[in-house]
């Protein structure tokens, strides 16, 4: 088992036959109540958690919250503060989610919300929650647009389990290969190599430790996203607007977002593999182009972004593999990453 620190704020625990109720909790004395939320694919394993965790004198309840995006809506959230007040739950106690990236997103808005922040714990089921969205302290809901409510607060562990992302579909390895191959653009070239050359094949405990790390480091040199961390957002300000307008899974949206992102790349930058970078998406049976998206509705979305500013729309480009830097990008740009993304 490796450990990994983010940002002196959580812990990530990577390895395999490791998770259990004594790895689920750090020590927190006083702690009586653990409030777990799932999706439905995983009941089976939240319910195995809970009855460990009464057998150790705990007081587990499990919810089970709509499958995928529609966790994220505030009619959930909402609901799921009142179960915890049915629960009595304190601040002594621990909130759990068990699921995707969705579920941890809305398991870990309603930690920071409720009761102005209760302790949170991670148990990601996919390769895409692994990688990305159990890490970092971001949790959010979506409001008109994806992600546009949300908070920072880190979960006090994580544990990722390769044995459990093992036994995940080949359409759910595929979708979490896109964040996970994101990371080896932005940070570790050797990710990049290894989908190259494997493709989904290649090994999950490796592929799962690199792209933590590389994620890992980042947060913990910017853990609020004040400046270095949103270079993490790598093919995502395209990719929200195509999954927004389409209803396109997370991951195959982001792979598109990073096909728009490395032709702006060449344009601004001279990004050297923008090919390279389109072959190694599609050798993982990504999709590179979305052309049902509605153009007018996806331009709409991009004027949304989180990333822009003043100045206009800012996009995370690549000036190599594993070297990302953020930059502004006229109209101009932007329509040509749109065009080759056939929108």
């Amino acid at each position: 088992m490796e450990r990994f620190d983010v940002a002196g704020a959580s812990e990530v625990l990577v390895g395999r036959g490791i998770l259990d109720a004594a790895a689920l909790l750090t020590d927190r004395p006083g702690r009586a109540t653990v409030a777990i939320l799932a999706q439905p694919p995983v009941a089976e394993l939240a319910g195995r958690l809970a009855a460990e965790l009464r057998g150790d004198g705990l007081k587990a309840q499990v919810r089970v919250l709509p499958d995928g995006e529609a966790a994220k809506a505030v009619s959930v959230v909402e609901d799921a503060y009142r179960w915890l007040n049915s629960l009595e739950l304190t601040r002594g106690d621990t909130i759990v989610g068990i699921g995707g990236g969705a579920l941890t997103d809305v398991a870990g808005f309603v930690a920071a919300t409720y009761l102005r922040g209760v302790e949170s714990v991670y148990v990601p089921t996919t390769l895409l929650g692994a990688v990305d969205a159990a890490i970092g302290g971001k949790t959010a809901v979506n409001l008109g647009a994806k992600n546009l409510v949300g908070a920072f607060h880190h979960p006090a562990r994580v544990v990722i389990d390769a044995d459990v992302l093992d036994l995940l579909p080949v359409e759910l390895c595929r979708e979490g290969s896109a964040e996970a191959v994101k990371a080896g653009f932005v940070g570790d070239p050797e990710i990049v190599d290894i989908y190259e050359r494997d493709g989904l094949q290649a090994d999950m405990e490796e592929v799962v430790r690199r792209a933590v790390a590389v994620k890992a480091a980042i947060v913990t040199r910017d853990p609020t996203e004040l400046g270095e961390r949103a270079l993490l957002n790598y093919g995502h300000t395209v990719g929200h607007a195509v999954e927004m307008a389409t209803g396109l899974s997370h991951g195959s949206a982001v792979a598109v977002g990073m096909v728009a992102a490395g032709r702006a790349s060449r344009l601004v930058l001279g990004f050297p593999d923008e090919e390279r970078q389109r072959q190694v998406i599609a050798g993982l049976g990504l999709p590179v182009a979305a052309p049902e998206a509605d153009a007018a509705v996806v331009r709409r979305l991009l004027a949304l972004d989180k990333k822009r500013d003043a100045a206009g729309l800012r996009m995370v480009l690549l000036v190599a593999v594993g070297e990302p830097q953020l930059e502004h990008v006229d109209s101009a740009t932007v329509g040509e990453a749109l065009d080759v993304i056939g929108i």
